[in-house]
């Protein structure tokens, strides 16, 4: 039954595809973990500026620079228990991100940049075509897929997929060992001393509403197993927009929104 299965997928992908169900020779990856980790990113500030942030998590790993319309973009990654993302906007920090999910391992090329984490695996078979490979993996009764992909001259990237859509990416063949960890920042120590004035990594909801005002927006998902939240807020203090992403309630991104418009046909009301 299962090479039934296996032969007539294969044609329906294609006939240069290698597809194969089984995952016997897969090592697996490290039990599903979710816990609290120290990080200098809880330190990160919007409008903080490259010199400020440079003192709190050092020298970037990798610095890419563009030019919009209207600013310079600076954007800064930084390895460590949890890695980081930093965007500079005109010199000053508009946006941090921490891949609380190491949603990525190794240097993909940048096709395998096009399918991004959450997609669907349909948008990713029209965006990327048909893998090279296909496994199925069930880790810890988790049922997991990989699709291999590969092009000459290039890493092969692995794309990991949970009810249908992508939860991490892998250069290489391998599974990654870290697929189930996820590590939140631990509260800022500014919290349990009195209300900070700007959003941190570690924040809890009930702090965030401490700064922010109304709550105009908030979305709420799940991705790879946790409960997860994008919230749009608005400054009580200069009338400007914050973006938050939270996973089990923790502030793991946030991004400055600027000024944005009030009527409620913009918000879909």
């Amino acid at each position: 039954m299962k090479w039934k299965f296996a032969i007539g997928l294969a044609a329906a992908i294609s006939l240069s595809t290698t597809v194969a169900l089984a995952s016997d020779n897969a090592r697996a990856p490290q039990w599903p973990h979710l816990g609290f980790v120290e990080t200098p990113a809880i330190q990160l500030r919007l409008g903080m500026t490259a010199h400020e942030v440079a003192d709190i998590m050092g020298t970037a790993a990798k610095v890419t620079t563009s030019r919009a319309p209207d600013a310079s973009i600076c954007v800064l990654e930084f390895p460590g228990s949890i890695s980081s993302k930093v965007v500079l906007k005109n010199g000053s920090v508009s946006r941090v991100a921490l891949d609380v999910f190491h949603i990525e391992t190794g240097e993909l090329p940048e096709f395998g940049r096009r399918a991004w984490p959450g997609m669907a695996d349909s948008a990713v078979r029209r965006l990327l075509g048909d893998p090279t490979l296909l496994r199925h993996h069930n880790f810890f009764g988790i049922e997991t897929d990989q699709w291999v992909f590969s092009r000459a001259n290039q890493t092969d990237v692995s794309l990991f997929f949970r009810a249908g859509r992508v939860i991490a990416r892998a250069t290489g063949r391998d599974v990654p060992q870290s697929l189930f960890r996820i590590d939140l920042p631990s509260t800022p120590e500014a919290e349990g001393q009195g209300p900070s004035q700007s959003a941190q990594a570690g924040m809890t909801m009930k702090n965030v509403g401490a700064v922010y005002g109304e709550q105009k927006l908030r979305v709420d998902y799940e991705f790879n197993g946790q409960s997860a939240s994008r919230v749009v807020l608005k400054a009580r203090s200069n009338g400007a927009y914050v973006g938050l992403t939270l996973v089990n309630g923790v502030v793991t991104e946030f991004e400055d929104l600027g000024r944005l418009s009030d009527e409620a046909s913009f918000w879909g009301r």
